[in-house]
């Protein structure tokens, strides 16, 4: 039995209803936020050329709008609070990253039109290699293990920058002694987040996971390194499994 799209929406925030808890107001405005996002996906299906990039950059446009418009009430709110992250600064590269599918499969889109084909060898294997613990079903212990550098970080600069995850996007810091601290202890001392920029990645995922819904396809978020070897293995074999309603390895 399909979910409705209120229990898809309920289920997809429900990490964030306790940062609110005592303003039902705002968990209101965290699900509408997240409706507007399913309802703005309409117009794009998967019978289109390019589906998962298109909904990929839909995604991405919303995000962005939403993630700089939240940062600017919050500096309002806080003049201090400035973002530490900078060009060259890769302390949180080496965390264990979720993607959607649609974003998994617009990076590897990406590689196969901008990379040589050495490079693309190179950086299949790496994800291959980063994803060799993973066992299905034990996704939760292969994410509290994982530390080791992404496959796309080169120079301590990401070489995937502009079609990067949401996730990389909005996982910023305003203290960048702590992510010292997190990177030199390998994640053991916890970065601290402002709740009101963090969710601005879950309203995305959630509402793209339930538009995708309506076509029977999983749409949840998964561990980035095992969705990206299944992918860059064996593209168009995974990507019609995905479309059939298939779960991708890692997707949760």
């Amino acid at each position: 039995m399909k979910n409705s799209l209120d229990e898809i929406i309920d289920s997809g925030l429900a990490h964030t209803y306790p940062f609110f808890e005592d303003h039902p107001e705002m968990i209101k405005l965290l699900r509408d936020m997240s409706m507007a996002v399913c309802a703005d996906c309409a117009s794009i299906t998967p019978e289109m050329p390019q589906f998962p990039v298109l909904l990929a950059e839909k995604g991405l446009n919303l995000f962005g709008a939403n993630f700089s418009a939240m940062l600017g009430q919050v500096q309002s709110l806080d003049p201090e609070f400035k973002v530490a992250c900078t060009a060259g600064c890769s302390y949180c590269c080496s965390s264990h990253i979720t993607v959607t599918p649609q974003e998994a499969f617009r990076i590897a889109l990406h590689l196969a039109a901008e990379c040589s084909e050495d490079d693309f060898v190179t950086l299949s294997e790496g994800c291959l290699a980063a994803a060799g613990d993973f066992v299905p079903g034990q996704l939760k212990e292969f994410a509290q293990d994982y530390f080791q550098p992404c496959p796309f970080l080169k120079d301590n600069q990401c070489s995937i920058y502009e079609v990067r995850p949401i996730l990389c996007r909005n996982w910023i810091s305003n203290d960048l002694e702590a992510c010292k601290k997190s990177f030199n202890t390998k994640n053991k001392v916890t970065v601290s987040q402002n709740a009101l920029i963090m969710v601005q990645k879950d309203l995305v995922f959630t509402g793209q996971q339930a538009y995708l819904a309506g076509f029977g396809i999983e749409g949840g978020i998964g561990s980035f390194m095992p969705m990206m070897s299944q992918i860059l293995t064996d593209f168009e074999g995974t990507y019609a499994k995905w479309l059939s309603g298939e779960k991708l390895n890692g997707q949760m």
